[in-house]
């Protein structure tokens, strides 16, 4: 986990360091958000990322054998469905 040290000015204005700036894609009037999660603890994201950003910061899980994109994912379960449905019409 990497941490980053910032100063407060009398005006209340921080600095994000020019690591978390260039990370995010920030730019002068990008807005950021502090908010607490359901713990209490404080979180930071820029508000100009995407609606899946945060999953860049979770731990990778290892995918099932032959899926290799959530799409592949989703044709599986969809291909799956139908196979269960084709079974349970053929027993009838």
């Amino acid at each position: 986990m990497r941490t980053y040290c910032t100063t407060m000015t009398s005006k209340g204005q921080l600095t994000l360091p020019v690591e978390l700036r260039r990370l995010w894609g920030l730019k002068p009037g990008d807005k950021v958000e502090f908010y607490e999660d359901h713990e209490g603890h404080l979180l930071v994201r820029p508000l100009n990322a995407g609606p899946t950003a945060f999953l860049d910061v979770l731990p990778a899980r290892k995918r099932k054998r032959g899926i290799k994109s959530d799409d592949d994912a989703i044709a599986a379960a969809v291909s799956e469905r139908n196979r269960r449905g084709k079974s349970l019409t053929a027993a009838e």
